[in-house]
């Protein structure tokens, strides 16, 4: 370890000494890999009585480094970020924070690879929920261009030429529970191993790159928490994005118009009107200037948006293949399921009393997203219910008549709602989702029938390209789910086994990814953002795609169950939320459960009216993304006490 050199972070107001610290060269890896690393330590000496006042206020303060050879004063303008100005502040600060010692490791990345970065985030995305790594922070800006030049022993002793030449730095964690008495030089060690397992793909691209433009038909959020994620993708990749909705949509406002480079109001229904590709190209004309791509996120426009995109030179499936997809009737159909329409009671009374239909049945919107209306009807005298439970202003009138079938699905969907009766022993029969666990526990020789079968109909249907979300349960499983004795439900061989062969039953197909909540999970699990590859896609980017599609290199990193909180109240109440954040308030109980949570939000706020589960509409409360490093038995017990934990209150 090099010489310690001293620092002062002082206050620009008065000068006042904010914190006094040192920091020194560990480690300066060889230059034989991809990267190469900078492994530098902070160490406190004192802090004064103002220090908690400066924590938040990088732009009131400046460094002074006592160097004997080159005293210099460091601030924003000596590196080539201001974040990593701000990182190496936060790393200096946390070696005073009580309670986490006074010594702090960071490693910073320097790209030993001639190109640019495939997105700007790569680095804190790929290692979120890092045992090693309290915090990750990027330095580099969308597209950037690295020389892939070491860092010259010219400049080891130079703290801001480090930080400038660094793409990211990492905060280590000043303890880790699996590594005893763990020592700088151990922590070290273990991420070297982290790095390799999640960064060993190709993210800094040779060759040219340029900014692409893409239209966005839909915005489809009603608010900015709902759906912030995909505009950040947007971002961080470089894409930027001309946005065609309704009129005061928030993005047409000025607090948000750094996610998109323009705003076109343009009439937008759902379902959508008859002449709505009018308005469309009408609007996209209207930006005028060059576009990439067009993508939409709302099912139902995709086959309109299909039949409209030559006109503006653009390429997509093809609309034939669309109107399939986003009708559920017609992919039952496709894929050779006994499905029957109907567009209201006495029609559907009709078809059950001519076909014989076997209970229970599955009833569901031809034109239906998120589960909303599907309910389980179990005998004649409940389809009356079913199709009242549906939103014909939002999904028409026609629905689909089919089997239940009562298999698995992958990823796994633990039984829903309509599964079990009820996520709290109650007559519910639509599918609220309850536990969504990745991986999956289901034989792997049925995880390939499912994804066989899916990709076999995709391809018949002429879908090369794009990121489809398809569910599906496995008919004939060799497993089902069952109680466990701990008093959680997982999957188990069957008492007797069926003598059939496991079967693929497709549910749906969405030309889209799972929701953005949903895609959370998969991000921080397996180290893939759906959102930012169906932008990619959108816009003709094969190179990044292939790159960001390429999970950890040791799969999965942990057990994560997705726990959602439905609304389940007694059909009495008026149905006025009457709690607090119900995530906030179950993190400042249960610490040690907070610590198994990668992330979780409450989506609804005290006062708000919340639809009953009876009527059609599915409104969950919250969400925790609950997991495990020791396995999947571990995960279900987190996600049992979890929801066993939640409390909120309805009037």
């Amino acid at each position: 370890m090099a010489s310690h050199q001293k620092l002062q972070v002082r206050s620009k107001k008065n000068n006042a000494i904010l914190l006094e610290s040192s920091w020194s060269l560990l480690n300066i890896t060889s230059t034989g890999g991809p990267w190469q690393y900078i492994d530098l330590v902070f160490q406190h000496v004192s802090p004064s009585s103002s220090l908690a006042e400066s924590l938040n206020n990088s732009d009131g303060c400046v460094i002074h480094l006592d160097n004997k050879t080159d005293p210099r004063r460091i601030t924003h303008d000596s590196f080539n970020s201001p974040k990593a100005f701000e990182f190496l502040l936060q790393s200096l600060y946390s070696t005073a924070v009580p309670g986490l010692g006074v010594v702090r490791l960071v490693r910073l990345i320097v790209p030993l690879q001639k190109g640019h970065i495939t997105r700007s985030d790569i680095i804190p995305l790929r290692l979120q929920d890092s045992q090693y790594v309290e915090t990750a922070v990027s330095f580099a800006e969308p597209l950037v261009h690295y020389p892939g030049n070491p860092i010259a022993s010219s400049v080891a002793d130079n703290l801001p030429a480090l930080f400038s030449a660094a793409t990211a730095g990492l905060l280590l964690h000043h303890s880790v529970e699996h590594i005893p008495n763990v020592t700088l030089e151990a922590l070290c060690s273990a991420l070297d191993l982290e790095l390799e397992n999640r960064l060993s793909f190709p993210w800094i691209l040779p060759g040219p790159v340029h900014r692409k433009t893409l239209v966005l038909v839909d915005a489809n959020s009603a608010h900015p928490e709902d759906g912030l994620g995909l505009y950040r993708a947007a971002t961080v990749l470089g894409i930027d994005l001309v946005v065609l909705d309704n009129a005061g949509h928030w993005l047409d406002g000025p607090e948000y118009a750094h996610l998109r480079d323009a705003f076109i109001p343009t009439r937008i229904t759902n379902p959508p009107e008859d002449d709505v590709g009018e308005r469309i190209v009408e609007s996209v004309r209207a930006y005028g200037k060059p576009v990439d791509g067009i993508v939409t996120f709302a099912d139902s426009f995709w086959p309109c948006i299909a039949r409209i995109a030559p006109q503006l030179g653009l390429q997509t499936a093809s609309p034939e293949s669309l109107a399939i997809v986003v009708n559920k009737y017609q992919t039952s159909v496709f894929v050779g399921h006994q499905a029957y329409r109907a567009s209201s009671l006495e029609e559907a009374l009709d078809v059950e009393k001519n076909n014989d239909l076997p209970y229970p049945l599955i009833i569901k919107p031809c034109d239906g997203w998120s589960s909303k209306g599907v309910t389980r009807v179990e005998s004649a005298d409940a389809l009356a219910a079913a199709v009242k439970s549906i939103d014909t202003s939002r999904h028409g009138t026609e629905f689909v008549m089919e089997k239940y079938c009562d298999g698995p699905e992958l990823c796994d969907d633990l039984p829903k709602s309509a599964d079990i009766n009820g996520p709290t022993g109650g007559s519910i029969t639509n599918f609220h989702e309850l536990n969504s666990v990745y991986p999956s526990a289901l034989p792997s020789h049925e995880i390939e029938v499912l994804r066989n079968s899916f990709l076999d109909t995709l391809l018949k249907l002429g879908l090369k390209n794009g990121i489809f979300h398809l569910e599906g349960r496995v008919e004939s499983s060799s497993v089902i789910y069952k109680a466990q004795p701990d008093g959680t439900i997982d999957l188990s061989s069957q008492d007797i086994p069926t003598a059939k062969k496991p079967t693929a039953w497709l549910h749906e197909i969405n030309p889209r990814p799972l929701g953005m909540t949903g895609s959370q999970i998969i991000e921080s699990t397996y180290g893939i953002d759906y959102w930012g590859l169906a932008l990619l896609i959108a816009v003709g980017d094969k190179a990044r795609v292939r790159a960001l599609s390429q999970p950890f290199k040791q799969g999965p990193q942990y057990t994560c169950i997705m726990v959602f909180i439905p609304a389940d109240f007694p059909i009495s109440c008026e149905g006025i939320f009457d709690s607090d954040d119900i995530c906030a308030d179950l993190l400042a109980r249960r610490p040690d459960l907070a610590k198994q949570i990668s992330r979780c939000a409450c989506l609804v706020k005290q006062g708000q009216r919340v639809p009953h589960p009876t009527s059609g509409k599915h409104s969950v409360l919250a969400y925790f993304n609950v997991f495990s490093r020791q396995g999947r038995k571990e995960a279900l017990a987190l996600a049992k006490e979890v929801r066993e934990e939640v409390r909120y209150s309805f009037i």
